[in-house]
């Protein structure tokens, strides 16, 4: 086994490991390792972020409209401190991009051209900032390398290590080589999980990395997960992988359903076809359930402006619109079939609880980007957030791990937690018989990915799912089989989303109100009498606990009415 030492390891190289990493080197810390088990900069859902960067600038923008705007689409469930503190960064952060060499969208006068997409209205404009999707990772990788970070790219990080003199301090982690199969030892004074959420390798675009491996080595290593019942649903064209809603929102496109009926303003009134993705969703099965599908998405509005900004921010995206045929000679087709796709918590939604040092409740741990609670957003905050909340996060657990270890030893490892562990790693290589990982994946999307499920919730097809997830936990995961070190990866992605199903689920079940992307047919109310809380995971001897955490509002800015009332989706669907 190879033994690797550093001062810092941060775990996960998209937007927010990057950020880590290069301000810890800028710190001065010598020893700065980012791992992934991708390639940084060419893998991962930041490398396919769809060109939006939701940014506050200041001398141009309303701070209170901003700030009251996040807390309200969070539904209160924000940290409002993270979330005034996400405002006041972000720009610098922003700032730093474009010195690195991140081409934003100006116009001719030097202005940030600024998009108005999800989460905008005449009334309350709240403006995205526009770049080529892709070039992002690029100069993050290439900002990374100049300032002399040491990437290992294709190496997956499996497992946390404790000190060996002190179970409540993490001193290093466990991992494998991709390509060759050899084991990592990292030893390192403090670590950064910075991996991203959990999508279920779902059919949304450029998902399937996104496996909930921090999520889980950090609950596995005593740090409290929160949040994990609110979820991302995101939009797709119905016969490709697409991204970039934020874009087509804010350049006219419209949401139909089949009897040629724009629908868009009965679920949400103030911003129609520029609501937040939960609403969207929301809508799109409410109208299912109607009989008004399928739904199309109408590029009617769409002119040659139109046209080339699509171009410029989604240059990915637009050529498969090329491919399928749906732009030819400069136009876009007319109407395209539209639906509704499960993203797991990408973006926002569940993840390791972190204070405003980005610390997690084990010295030594951090956590940065998706790999967090989004305590900044809350549920959804005013969506196109988690490129931006990366950034700041990022730079924030950078800075902070940075004061942690200086003057510290160098740490030591437990021989036999690291025995253990190994054990625990190679376990689907050493199986005669078993089952494959794709059938395990496979058997959680069946579980959760019905609309039924995932979108209109109630507490006895949740508990339902449960029972499905939880068979799967004890009888089906303990006999994944891995041929080689590719299907080593896969197994021990395939156990990581059956723990975060079922915390997903009993988070789900948990919370007896509707609240945001939380939608409970039966409960249909949004209850600010009884929970105003979080939901916390912590696994105690091998078993995942519920709690929850009272949300001090009234200490925060911004105090809602302590009432009840009915969630918005439900008064339209006029459920009881």
């Amino acid at each position: 086994m190879q033994e690797i030492i550093s001062d810092i390891l941060v775990i996960g190289g998209g937007a927010a490991g990057c950020f880590a990493a290069i301000k810890a080197k800028q710190s001065g810390i010598s020893k700065v390792l980012l791992v992934d088990k991708g390639y940084v900069g060419k893998s991962g859902c930041s490398k396919f972020a769809a060109g939006s960067f939701k940014c506050f600038i200041p001398g141009e923008d309303d701070f209170e409209l901003w700030f009251s705007k996040a807390v309200e689409e969070g539904y209160y469930i924000n940290d409002q401190i993270w979330t005034r503190i996400h405002l006041d960064e972000v720009f610098e952060r922003a700032k730093e991009l474009e010195a690195w060499g991140l081409n934003f969208l100006k116009d001719r006068n030097g202005r940030f051209q600024r998009l108005e997409g999800q989460g905008s209205s005449k009334q309350r404009p709240i403006k995205t900032m526009m770049f080529q999707g892709p070039q992002l990772m690029d100069v993050l990788r290439a900002t990374a390398r100049k300032h002399s970070v040491r990437i290992m790219d294709r190496t997956m990080v499996t497992h946390l290590l404790h000190h060996a003199n002190d179970r409540d301090m993490i001193a290093g982690a466990l991992g494998f080589d991709l390509k060759t199969g050899r084991q990592k030892a990292f030893k390192a004074k403090a670590i950064i999980l910075s991996a991203g959420a959990q999508a279920y390798k779902s059919h949304y675009a450029y998902q399937k990395m996104a496996t909930g491996d921090a999520h889980v080595m950090g609950l596995r290593a005593g740090a409290a997960i929160k949040n994990y019942e609110f979820t991302c649903h995101h939009l797709s064209c119905a016969d490709f992988d697409t991204t970039g809603m934020n874009v087509l929102q804010g350049t006219g496109a419209r949401f139909m359903n089949s009897k040629g009926e724009p629908y868009m303003k009965k679920y949400d009134p103030e911003y129609g076809d520029h609501a937040s993705m939960n609403r969207l969703s929301a809508a799109m099965a409410c109208e299912v359930r109607l009989g008004n599908g399928p739904l199309y998405y109408d590029f009617g509005a769409f002119d040659a402006k139109s046209l080339d900004y699509f171009k410029k921010t989604l240059p990915i995206m637009y050529k498969a619109f090329e491919r399928a045929g749906y732009i030819k000679g400069g136009k876009i087709k007319d109407r395209v079939q539209w639906v509704s796709v499960n993203m797991g918590n990408v973006g926002y939604g569940g993840g390791l609880d972190i204070n405003t040092r980005c610390e997690t409740s084990v010295q030594g741990l951090y956590a940065a980007g998706d790999a967090t609670c989004g305590p900044a957003s809350g549920v959804e905050g005013f969506s196109a957030y988690a490129i931006p909340f990366a950034t700041t996060s990022g730079a924030r657990s950078g800075l902070a791990a940075s004061e942690y270890v200086r003057g510290r030893n160098d740490p030591l490892l437990d021989k036999e937690e690291v025995s253990f562990c190994l054990g625990e790693l190679l376990a689907p290589l050493r199986r005669r018989d078993g089952v494959e990982p794709d059938y395990v994946v496979l058997k959680v999307q069946e579980a959760i990915f019905p609309m039924d499920v995932y979108l209109l919730r109630h507490g006895k097809r949740l508990e339902q799912a449960l029972g499905k997830i939880c068979q799967l936990r004890d009888e089906i995961v303990p006999r994944i089989k891995a041929y080689d070190t590719h299907y080593l990866r896969m197994a021990l992605e395939a156990s990581n989303i059956v723990t975060c199903a079922e915390m997903f689920l009993r988070a789900a079940i948990a919370r007896t109100e509707s609240r945001g992307s939380h939608l409970r047919e039966d409960y249909p109310d949004i209850d600010n009498t009884k929970w105003l809380k979080w939901i916390v995971f912590k696994q105690e001897n091998g078993e995942i606990v519920v709690s929850t955490e009272p949300i001090p509002v009234d200490e925060y800015p911004m105090k809602p009415e302590r009432k009840i009332r009915r969630h918005p989706i439900a008064s339209v669907m006029r459920w009881k």
